[in-house]
């Protein structure tokens, strides 16, 4: 525990480091092209419009009697949020000791900062995101939206579950780098397997039991329940994902402390 603890007062320490890494992933990523900071959420919702047309314009999706009368596009939304913070964390984690081959190598570089920088410049996407939904939300007159207090507790367990197994998979990664390769896939599947594009009633009951060992349900539910207002709050589901979120944290960290010695004799 005290290992962990120094490594956390490690990290921060460099929190000026982070975000100069955020300030340089974000200008790397959307400076010189013609939309700038607008891609930051043009692709999601590119990928959103498409989700709605083929679920709710071809298919009809149901959405079950707590949400039949709302925007399917809108309840989607709600749900991707969290979905689309994790993956963007957890997908460019192979990556993150890797890109920085050249630092880690030559310098004392504090390696264990660079998912969080990751974690940081996808945060700021999020909350792009976020202030659009709320927008389209108050338009439509959702609300009131008295259970949005709970919303920053379900973000923060994303964060943590993220953080977690982004720290692992850029440790590993490192020695194997499959890792990358097969993350990919595990992405995809985990996206279908997790209630966002249908309702958790949907599920046949005989699988439903397995939803609760998918610990990106209960904030795909909870920033629902947050945005929309149509559920009560589930204090219990909040639990388990923090419980997810605190042991991917504390094993990630670990993990990466343990292998971080040897990364530049790899690399």
């Amino acid at each position: 525990m005290s290992s962990l603890l120094n490594f956390v007062k490690k990290i921060l320490q460099n929190r000026f480091m982070i975000r100069s890494l955020v300030v340089r992933d974000i200008r790397a990523r959307y400076m010189g092209s013609f939309l700038g900071i607008f891609w930051a959420f043009v692709h999601p919702l590119t990928q959103l419009l498409i989700f709605y047309f083929v679920f709710g314009l071809v298919l009809k999706a149901r959405l079950g009697n707590q949400y039949a009368d709302t925007n399917y596009a809108i309840w989607l939304m709600s749900g991707m949020l969290p979905w689309m913070l994790f993956s963007e964390v957890v997908g460019r984690s192979p990556g993150a000791v890797l890109e920085q081959a050249n630092l880690i190598t030559k310098t004392v570089f504090p390696s264990e900062i660079l998912p969080l920088a990751h974690i940081s410049a996808a945060l700021v996407n999020h909350v792009i995101l976020l202030f659009i939904l709320l927008i389209f939300i108050f338009a439509l007159g959702i609300g009131p939206l008295m259970n949005i207090i709970w919303l920053p507790l379900y973000l923060l367990g994303v964060i943590l579950f993220a953080l977690g197994l982004a720290w692992l998979l850029s440790a590993v990664n490192v020695f194997l780098r499959d890792i990358g390769q097969i993350l990919g896939v595990f992405l995809n599947l985990w996206f279908f397997f997790t209630p966002i594009i249908y309702p958790a009633s949907l599920v046949p009951k005989l699988f439903r039991p397995w939803l609760s060992l998918n610990p990106m349900v209960y904030p795909v539910e909870g920033y629902r329940m947050a945005l929309l207002g149509r559920t009560e709050p589930d204090p219990e589901g909040l639990l388990i994902l923090f419980i997810w979120g605190i042991a991917a944290f504390m094993l990630g960290g670990l993990v990466f402390k343990k292998l971080k010695p040897a990364f530049a004799d790899v690399l």
